[in-house]
This record gives C-alpha cells, sequence and structure tokens, in this order.
C-alpha cells in the first residue's frame, strides 16, 4: 500500500477531496476551478456542501489557531456559484459490458458515475418513483432543498445513464434474472428499515419512526402530532425529525438521547441552530415503557438515567441504567430515530449471504457471494453519513470494472496526514474569526420549510478562504517567514 502525506482535511475526508486545492481557488476568485476540483471526486458537491458531517473540519489544524476553516460552507459555495454550468468529464473509453446498480440513492448514485466515466452502459433500478433515496425522502427541505438534489443527479444522469423507476428488489426484480442481460450487478439498497425501542407500549399507533414520519413530510403530509413530542435517538435523524415536528405545530419537542453531546454522531452547530429554534435535548436518558391511555394513545415516557461505562464496538462508552432512576416525560407522539438495518428477507431470497446484523457480507473489494455481484453504501456498512456513501459506491465502481478487465484488485492508496503545528507557528499567525454561515431569522423559519443555512456571499466566501494556511506548500512557509520575520522586527 503506497502512502501519500496530505492535509489533514484531505486525510480525514472519506474521498479526499484536495481541499486545500479548491479553497486557494476560491482565494483567487476562481470559483470555476474550484468546483472542478471538487467534481473530480465528488458527484454530489451541492449537496455535501449542505449535509456533510465534516471531519475535514475536525482535523483542520487552523483550530490551533482559532476556529477551523468553513470547509463545507466553501463547498456549496463553489456548487451554488456555479450552477448551470455543465462541469461534466467524459468517458476516454467505452466497453460494450452493461451493469445494474440496484438503488438510486447517494452510494448507487456514486457508482454509476463512476462507472459511467469508466466506460460501462449503466442502468438504475430504484424502487421509488424519483432517484435520491434519503436526499429526497429522508432529509427535509429546510436542511437539503429539493431542486439542489435534482440539479446533481441530473448531471450524473448526462452520461447517458439509464433509469427505471417504481422497480423494487423482490418485487419486480432478482438478480439472478438481472444477470441474464448484465455483466455485473451492484447492490446499494440502502438500510431503511426502522428499529424501535425494546419498550412496553411500542405497538402504539403514536410511536412512529423516523425515517417514515420523514418521508410522509417530503411527500407533502403533515401528521397530526399534538403538542408534546419526545424523540429517542442522537444523529442527523432525530435532529432532523425534532426541527420538522416544530414546524408542523409541536409545541414542545424533546430529544432522549442515551448518551452525552459528546458522543452525538453529528456537527455541533446542527445541535446548536436545533435548540435555538426550541429544541430541547435530555442527555443520559433511556425510554423503558411508553404509557398509554386506554385507547391506546400515549400520555407519557418513562425513562432512565444513563451512565457511560467501557467503551462498546463503536468506540463510544456503552450507557448502562442508573438503578432507581426512572422519570415520566409528557409526550403526544413519539419519534424513534434509533437506527435501521438493511431488508433481510428480500436479500436472502436472491441468495446473497448477510451478517447477523442483517448487513451484505463482502470481501475487500465489495464482492458478494454470488459471482459478479458487488455491493456498496448502507447495505454493507448499516447507517452511515453522505460523503462514506460517495467514498463506498466509487470502490464498488473500480472493483466491478477491474473484475470486468480481469484485473487483479486495485492497490490501496493510503492518506497519512499532516501533523500538527508547532506552538511557535502557531504563536506567528495572526487569529482571524471564521465567517458566520448567514442563515433565516429563527421567527421565519418554524413556519415554513424555507432553506435555514442562506450560503456565503462572495466577500464571505473568499475571506473565509484567505483564513486556509495552505498546510503543505511553499506558500504557507513564505508567510510564516514573512510573520517571524516581521515579530524579529517589532522585538
Amino acid at each position: 500500500m503506497s502512502n501519500k502525506l496530505v492535509p489533514p482535511c484531505q486525510a480525514a475526508c472519506p474521498i479526499h477531496t484536495d481541499v486545500r486545492g479548491y479553497i486557494s481557488a476560491i482565494e483567487k476568485g476562481d470559483v470555476e476551478t474550484a468546483i472542478r476540483i471538487n467534481r473530480q471526486v465528488n458527484p454530489l458537491p451541492a449537496i455535501c456542501g449542505r449535509i456533510c458531517t465534516r471531519p475535514c473540519e475536525d482535523a483542520c489544524r487552523r483550530a490551533q489557531v482559532d476556529e477551523p476553516i468553513a470547509i463545507a460552507a466553501l463547498k456549496r459555495f463553489a456548487a451554488d456559484s456555479t450552477k448551470g454550468l455543465k462541469i461534466i468529464q467524459r468517458p476516454e473509453n467505452t466497453y460494450d459490458e452493461k451493469v445494474a446498480v440496484i438503488g438510486g440513492g447517494p452510494a448507487g448514485l456514486s457508482a454509476a458515475y463512476e462507472l459511467s466515466l469508466l466506460g460501462y452502459k449503466v442502468t438504475i433500478f430504484e424502487a421509488q418513483d424519483k432517484l435520491g433515496g434519503m436526499l429526497v425522502e429522508g432529509i427535509p427541505e429546510f436542511r437539503l432543498p429539493k431542486d439542489i438534489v435534482e440539479e446533481e443527479i441530473n448531471l450524473i444522469l448526462s452520461l447517458d445513464t439509464v433509469v427505471k423507476t417504481g422497480m423494487s428488489l423482490g418485487r419486480d426484480l432478482t438478480i439472478e434474472g438481472l444477470l441474464k442481460d448484465f455483466q455485473s450487478v451492484l447492490l446499494a439498497i440502502g438500510s431503511q428499515k426502522s428499529l424501535l425501542p425494546k419498550c412496553k407500549g411500542v405497538e402504539s399507533s403514536r410511536v412512529i419512526p423516523a425515517v417514515e414520519f420523514l418521508k410522509q413530510v417530503c411527500r407533502g403530509e403533515r401528521p397530526r402530532l399534538g403538542e408534546h413530542v419526545v424523540v429517542i435517538g442522537g444523529g442527523h435523524t432525530a435532529i432532523d425529525a425534532s426541527c420538522t415536528c416544530l414546524r408542523l405545530g409541536a409545541r414542545d419537542v424533546t430529544i432522549v438521547y442515551r448518551r452525552t453531546i459528546n458522543e452525538m454522531p453529528l456537527c455541533r452547530a446542527e445541535l446548536e441552530e436545533a435548540e435555538k429554534e426550541g429544541v430541547k435535548v435530555r442527555y443520559l436518558a433511556s425510554p423503558v415503557e411508553f404509557l398509554c391511555n386506554e385507547s391506546g394513545n400515549i400520555e407519557k415516557v418513562c425513562c432512565i438515567e444513563m451512565q457511560l461505562g467501557e467503551l462498546d464496538e463503536s468506540g463510544r462508552r456503552r450507557p448502562i441504567p442508573v438503578e432507581n432512576s426512572e422519570f415520566e416525560v409528557h409526550a403526544d407522539t413519539v419519534i424513534a430515530a434509533i437506527g435501521y438495518i438493511p431488508e433481510e428477507e428480500v436479500l436472502k431470497n436472491n441468495r446473497i449471504v448477510i451478517t447477523n446484523k442483517g448487513r451484505v457480507t463482502v470481501n475487500e473489494t465489495g464482492a458478494t457471494n454470488i459471482k459478479s455481484v458487488f455491493a456498496c453504501g448502507d447495505v454493507v456498512s448499516g447507517p452511515s453519513n453522505l460523503t462514506r456513501a460517495i467514498a463506498s459506491g466509487k470502490k464498488a465502481a473500480k472493483a466491478v470494472h477491474r473484475y470486468l478487465r480481469n484485473q487483479p484488485p486495485e492497490a490501496i492508496e493510503g492518506y497519512s496526514a499532516m501533523g500538527i503545528l508547532n506552538e511557535r507557528i502557531v504563536k506567528l499567525i495572526p487569529k482571524s474569526r471564521r465567517q458566520k454561515m448567514p442563515t433565516l431569522p429563527v421567527e421565519e423559519r418554524i413556519d415554513s420549510f424555507a432553506e435555514v443555512e442562506l450560503g456565503y456571499t462572495y466577500e464571505q466566501a473568499t475571506q473565509e478562504a484567505q483564513r486556509c494556511l495552505k498546510c503543505g506548500t511553499s506558500e504557507l512557509s513564505k508567510k510564516l517567514r514573512t510573520l517571524q520575520y516581521s515579530a524579529e522586527k517589532q522585538s
């Protein structure tokens, strides 16, 4: 395995975007180059700029000085500023083999894009009436406008990808049947079957899986929730469901999360915006019973306090119930956002070997137990995030290519991050505040589904780009030498 030394932001990105490169282009006002750099590895930059979990920002060395660079916001700026510009590559070679991609979510779309660029004839089979998966079904409009998703997908489809919607694996398709017409099949059906808490009263009709709730809202439905809503969970889906409840008229929305804020798998800014809107969070708590009236409607949620123990398989400290610490929370509706699994029966019926968690078993290349059938995305990893889904789709597409061309598995290229900045260097760098993302006023948010984050202006974007340290370049060294000379001269 070869190892490449890169800035920490690039090493932390699942698709290893050249962050330094596109931010430098924005600083110079060359937005077209910035988006071209993004699209070299990312088919969905406008979407990522809005909903990425931003591991790049967690790794940014600028945080040693003051605050990390607003990398996602700059990616969004580059994408939004070049809207309508048909920046797309064309395949250098073309092949006769046809590949079927089952699932039109982020992983499937990324795989189809990569396969099309590699020169294959690709057909996407999607169970719903439109592509996008959770991007269009599970993320509310105020966080990700549907027209943004549509534009990104249309760019992918401009590579002559064939799309067949309303085609579901198990109902309309079988893998065996597809292999009669296609030389390879790529499974990207996601992981959308919701898990529910194992609590007494969970069978109540007022306990709603978060994904089903968000799908209803994305279809234009407006479920009646009552005044008090309790959301179980602590990830992006829990936040999205909570903020959606406020927009549907709920007066009191409380997230019950069994760990602390430090273990929440989301961006801290996302939580802060939700709290501004009125969402409350009860940490270190877990439901034990849903208390219903004679009609079966929930009136309260009985919870128990938790404490954190040893690390579990997720790398987080395991929550343990505190004896005799039960308490109650008023609730008219409970929304469960605690996890999702693939549709196991569909996979079993197609002779796909799965793990004890219901996920598809694959080897290091993404190949399943059936010859010429590969898998990627959440159906393999379990619920993940957008950039990991993109990375998984791209990796599987390359594995399909090598399989069809009878080539050995691709050598893995590793990315090593540059180390932290020396404290002496940190002291030389002038502090500069991160540009604040313009947002819709809170009072306007909860009365509509309008997008909350409004995006950077040109001036904000170029100023934010100037904060980048250009790690690993001579530009940083020159700047630091100048700063050191000035400091020495002043002293």
